[in-house]
């Protein structure tokens, strides 16, 4: 919109008013007729709307996750999918399911949740997270005399080893063959402390604790976006990048050491994933390399409550803590050189059934599709795979039954749900919101702001600084107003403070069909 060549910020308000370009009329502020038509799309989202998460396929862990949410006053959502997460890495590379006669995938999760930074994510993941510590407590409750155990054998192996020492002395000096260093004179390996879950850890030393802790592990970070994109940061040839997809299949991986020749052993690289992301930064993780990194993910993007209710009611966790400790206590298989391994589960035949008909269809799906959601597609088979295996041991961990020998129909029937009902269509809700363009998501994001306001005209600068955000630079607040004087939402009036000469101010008058009752 321009007046005499030039932006309505360069001529004052009254001349504005006066020429062809101004709307029908600034005295009818109150009147949506004299406005004219107004693109209202801006009101809503801009995305899809947030598909319901089915909680009856977690069976007992249903109250639970309900109980826990409603004291985080967050979405069920969240809690749900990390306590899938949590549960996922706990049996890592303890019980593989096995589908057919070679398919076998290690049943870790790798789980995104989005929301703002006031969505209530991280107490949500905390609840599962107060499951995961009293496990790890009950799997280092012996850890004291372990390092004890250790310190005394690292000093008898060097007092061996200085013995060992004198007497090659003695032999060379004596004009003998040298003795053999004993293998009891080595250093022992430093034990590691059993956990679950990782933090903030590099590739080197992430691929250490996985070869010391072979159960597998959860990688949790409060901000995937950046873990993601510094995955190459402080390394080169992508070796980080690689090393973190690898992760997710749980093959044999080896770990070159900077500062040590010998390198890392891994058995089984399998380390599930669990974290939130701002909207915003979705594009951080969806934008990068096309090498199926995001198509792993499993997406949760609730809709985040407008309440905020106080949670009085006090619960007793110890059932459901000692359920999910039960996980732990499953012990891994070994193959016949003493190498731990994990137990296959094989899937019964009503199961495989099950499988392979929804294979089809996500593979019928892939191909017509495109782009990430093509690769979520595509993924969706594997993720069936793991989720039943997931469920499975969930129930059974709650239910105090016999160790699962097999993963069944049922089990498979509500992962197959689990994601036609809510990853799949989550993952559409997530890839649309990426592909909405900055500029339009920016003008959603005001006018969002301004029907929750109230707002009946403002300054562009002043509300820039109040909002602050992805508004908070002036080229952004610029984009964003420009988008909705386009879509008929705002209009410019703008003013000077004073008679003096000197740019006006960016006022805006706002349409009131942004704070009507939306059908």
């Amino acid at each position: 919109m321009t007046f005499n060549g030039k932006h309505p910020i360069e001529a004052d308000s009254e001349a504005y008013e006066r020429s062809p370009f101004a709307p029908a009329s600034y005295q009818d502020q109150d009147d949506p007729d004299a406005w004219g038509e107004a693109d209202i799309s801006y009101l809503g989202t801009g995305r899809r709307p947030a598909p319901a998460f089915p909680l009856t396929v977690l069976g007992p862990w249903a109250d639970w996750v309900e109980m826990k949410a409603r004291g985080a006053c967050a979405p069920p959502d969240y809690v749900a999918v990390a306590l899938m997460a949590c549960t996922g890495a706990a049996i890592a590379n303890v019980r593989w399911p096995l589908a057919g006669a070679t398919w076998s995938e290690p049943p870790i999760l790798w789980c995104a949740e989005v929301g703002a930074p006031s969505s209530s994510k991280s107490p949500s993941m905390d609840a599962a997270f107060g499951l995961v510590r009293h496990a790890e407590d009950l799997m280092a409750a012996d850890f004291d005399e372990v390092q004890t155990d250790f310190a005394t054998r690292k000093q008898a192996a060097e007092a061996r080893n200085e013995a060992w020492k004198a007497d090659v002395k003695a032999a060379i000096k004596a004009g003998e063959n040298p003795p053999p260093q004993p293998r009891d004179a080595a250093e022992p390996a430093a034990p590691i402390r059993p956990r679950i879950r990782v933090a903030d850890v590099t590739a080197e030393k992430l691929g250490m604790l996985a070869a010391g802790l072979p159960r597998g592990l959860l990688l949790v970070r409060d901000e995937l976006s950046g873990f993601i994109g510094g995955l190459d940061r402080y390394s080169t040839g992508g070796s980080d990048r690689a090393f973190a997809i690898e992760m997710y299949g749980g093959r044999s991986y080896v770990v070159d050491r900077v500062k040590n020749p010998e390198p890392v052993n891994i058995r089984h690289l399998s380390v599930g994933v669990l974290g939130g992301i701002q909207p915003e930064r979705l594009s951080a993780i969806i934008e990068g390399p096309d090498d199926g990194l995001a198509a792993r993910l499993l997406w949760c993007w609730p809709d985040a409550s407008p309440d905020f209710r106080l949670a009085r009611e006090l619960h007793d966790d110890g059932p459901m803590q000692a359920a999910f400790a039960r996980l732990t206590g499953l012990a891994m298989d070994a193959d016949r050189f003493g190498n731990l391994e994990p137990k296959l589960l094989r899937l019964t035949r009503e199961a495989e059934d099950i499988l392979e008909a929804f294979a089809r269809e996500m593979a019928r799906r892939a191909h017509e599709a495109t782009g990430l959601f093509a690769g979520t597609l595509g993924k969706a088979r594997g993720h069936a795979l793991r989720i039943a295996t997931v469920i499975d041991h969930l129930w059974w961990c709650a239910r105090q039954e016999a160790e699962p020998e097999e993963i069944g129909a049922s089990a498979m029937r509500c992962a197959v749900e689990l994601l036609q009902a809510y990853f799949i269509p989550m993952a559409e809700r997530v890839y649309g919101d990426a592909s909405i363009p900055t500029a339009e998501r920016q003008a959603i994001y005001l006018a969002r702001h301004l029907r929750r306001t109230g707002r009946t005209d403002f300054v562009a600068r002043d509300l820039r600084r109040e909002i602050g955000g992805p508004l908070r630079e002036a080229d952004q607040m610029n984009s964003a107003c420009d988008g909705l004087v386009e879509a008929n939402l705002i209009r410019p009036r703008f003013t000077r403070a004073g008679p003096t000469k000197g740019k006006a101010a960016k006022r805006y008058q706002v349409n009131p069909v942004v704070f009507a009752r939306l059908s």
